[in-house]
Formats: structure tokens, sequence, C-alpha cells
């Protein structure tokens, strides 16, 4: 039953489609056509945009520590404006300058309304509902951001060209984003400087060395899992056409990926009552690394190559929740948004060169041995994962201090 505690999560879920959809997901249609328009070469175009995700990740922290300092309400009202106006500006660039300075504007504010400072501004709000049911409430709807944005984009820019697209999908996320961010996290939150509530109470946090430990770990899976992201999203295409399938099939396939991340995103918040987030995470990895397994395996046939998309499609929607609720299953509530920050700080300063490194694996040696290296990362990240410590099994294995009677 749908109560007044789930609206903050619901509106936050609908920006996150319009948010990922405008400075995300648009990119892979619109900057190929500036790039021909302004002289620029594909790999210099996205080059940019990389340059514009790295600025982005040096943002992180600082909306991650005002979103811990002041709560969500303001800091997703006023990026939402300055996203909207950098979208904005993206059509009426006339030079690689322009470009590059609208790129990091608008990637720069995406740090202040995107996933992880959605994340944080919900788990600041005094609310009923625990942290993670919202966060995966969020996603459930995030999910579909690339199924109808894709389409959208292309549609609009076949109608009307790209400048003015971009003016269009900013003007949509000023009228959608900004009021949602104003009114549905208005609701009481924890006092400056106080913990928001934490997912369980008995689930116990990492202490000591093992909380070291614990954040190392846990970074560097991060980082394998998510270094494919920017591939698949900018390479699938490439690379299943490779393989032996039409561009038609391959971007079919690629519309399956986004359907079947709330498909994950459902099943994980129908069981996330009773699912530590470590093992969603793991349940994530298995996924994606499934998916990948039957594309190399029988990804040159048309039912393999939709099993594929599917599996892979479940597992990342899955790994988005992880990525939010694990980080505050080992360590705790308190400083959560500056944490998430600084992850992602990490995360996208070295998943920024993704496109570039796959784009040079498919030219140089095809599209199978790309998907292959994107297989081995994900083996990289359950190699880690497994080394990042259980603070279940750690408060178990504490013996009791309570002095003899």
């Amino acid at each position: 039953m749908i109560t007044r505690d789930h609206w903050p999560a619901i509106g936050l879920g609908i920006s996150q489609i319009v948010g990922y959809g405008t400075l995300m997901y648009a990119y892979a249609i619109l900057l190929p056509h500036m790039a021909e328009d302004l002289g620029l070469s594909l790999s210099g175009v996205f080059g940019i945009l990389s340059l514009g995700l790295f600025f982005g990740g040096m943002l992180s922290p600082v909306a991650g520590k005002l979103v811990d300092r002041f709560g969500g309400r303001w800091v997703m009202t006023l990026g939402s404006v300055v996203a909207a106006g950098s979208v904005m500006s993206l059509g009426h660039v006339q030079t690689t300058t322009g470009l590059l300075i609208a790129i990091l504007l608008a990637e720069g504010a995406g740090m202040f309304v995107l996933y992880n400072v959605a994340f944080a501004s919900v788990a600041r709000l005094d609310l009923s509902l625990p942290p993670q049911t919202s966060i995966s409430i969020i996603t459930l709807f995030g999910g579909v951001a690339s199924t109808i944005f894709w389409p959208l984009t292309l549609a609009l820019y076949t109608a009307m060209g790209w400048q003015s697209t971009w003016t269009v999908l900013g003007i949509a996320l000023l009228l959608i984003c900004t009021p949602i961010h104003f009114f549905t996290l208005r609701g009481a939150e924890t006092l400056p400087g106080s913990p928001p509530k934490s997912p369980r109470p008995n689930w116990p946090e990492l202490t000591g060395a093992m909380r070291r430990q614990g954040m190392l770990w846990m970074v560097i899976s991060f980082v394998c899992s998510g270094y494919i992201m920017g591939a698949v999203m900018t390479l699938w295409v490439t690379n299943v056409q490779d393989i032996g399938h039409s561009a038609a099939m391959a971007a079919l396939a690629g519309a399956v990926i986004g359907p079947f991340k709330t498909v994950g995103r459902f099943f994980e918040m129908l069981v996330s009552r009773n699912m530590y987030p470590r093992v969603t995470y793991a349940l994530s990895l298995g996924l994606m690394l499934a998916g990948f397994a039957v594309l190399l395996v029988v990804g040159f046939t048309l039912p393999g190559l939709m099993l594929a998309a599917a599996l892979y499609g479940m597992g990342d929607g899955i790994k988005t929740i992880a990525r939010g609720t694990l980080p505050l299953a080992l360590f705790g509530a308190k400083g959560y948004g500056t944490r998430l920050g600084w992850i992602s700080f990490v995360q996208m300063g070295i998943n920024a060169s993704a496109p570039f490194a796959f784009a040079w694996i498919t030219q140089s040696f095809g599209g199978w041995w790309s998907f292959m290296v994107m297989a081995l990362c994900l083996c990289g990240a359950i190699a880690t994962f497994r080394l990042i410590p259980d603070p279940r099994l750690e408060a178990a294995a504490t013996p009791d201090q309570s002095p003899a009677l």
C-alpha cells in the first residue's frame, strides 16, 4: 500500500528518469550529429564527454557533503535549475570550447540531482520507510530512462535538429524536476550533523581495520563492475553488429536492457526486507556475468542475444540499488552522503576512460573480444567483492564481554 512516506521516493524516481534521460542518455543520440556540425571526430566529442564525467566526479563529494549538512531539498532544487540551464545551453554551442564548457556545467550540475544525491536526500528524511526501501523505489523508476529517452530524443532530433532538441530537453528538466525536488523533499529531516536512520537496527557496521579493508575492496569492486557501464552504453550496437547481427537487431536487444533493469529492481524491492545488501550486490554481479557468458557463447543467435540483454539488464538494475545500500549497511548512516560522493569521485574518475579503452579493443580485436574483456572486469568485481568483510560474521565472532556473575 502506498502511503505518504512513499511519495518522496516516487517523486525522486520520476526525476531520475528525466535527469538520466537528459544528462546521460541523450548524448548517445545527439553527440555524433553535433560532432559532424562542429567539425569534431567521434572520439573527440566523446572525449569531451569523458572530461565532463570526470569533472562531475570531482564535484560529487561536495554534493554529498552539502546533503549531509543541509538536507537534499535545496541542493537538488538548485541543482536541477543549473542542470536545466546547462542542457539548454548545449543547443547554442558553436565551437569546441563552447561544447566543453556546456558539458562541464551539465555534468557538474548532474552530480547534484542524480542517484547518489537522491539516495542521500531520501535517507535524511524522517520517514517510516527504511532507506533501503526508498532507494529501491527510486531506482525502480530510473531503469526506464533509456527506454523512454533514446527513442524520444531520436524523434525530437528527426523533427527539429539537435539545437532545438537540447532546448526542449532542458525545459522538460526544469519544469518536471525542479518542482518535484522542491515539494517532495520538504518533509521533516534529521537535524544537521546527526545521522539519518540506519537501514536495519540489527545490521552491525564494520569497525577498526575491517572498516578500512571493507572500504578499499568495496570501492575496487564498484570500479570493476562500473567500468563496463559506459562501454555498454556507447558500444553495445557496434559490438553486437560485429558478432553478426544487423544494426536493427542490436538496437532492439539494447532496448531490452532498460525494461529488465526495472524487472530486476522490482524483484529486489519485493525481497529487500529479507535481503542483506551484500547478497543483493552478489546477485547483481552474478546476473551480469551470466548475461555476458550467454552473449559470448550463443550471442550470435537472436534468442541468445535477447537472453543476454535481459540477464545483463536485471543485474545492472539491481547493482544500482546495491551501490546505494551496501555502503549504508557496511559503514552506517553517519556521513552517508559524503561517503557516496567520495566513492563516486573515485569510480567516475577511473571509469571515464572506459568508452575509449573498449573502443580501442573493438577496433583492434573485434566486438567479441571487447565483450570478453567486459566479462573479465566483472570477474574482477566478484573476486574483490569476496574480500569485503561481512560485519555480521565479525559481530557473531566477537565474544561476549559482559562480566561473569
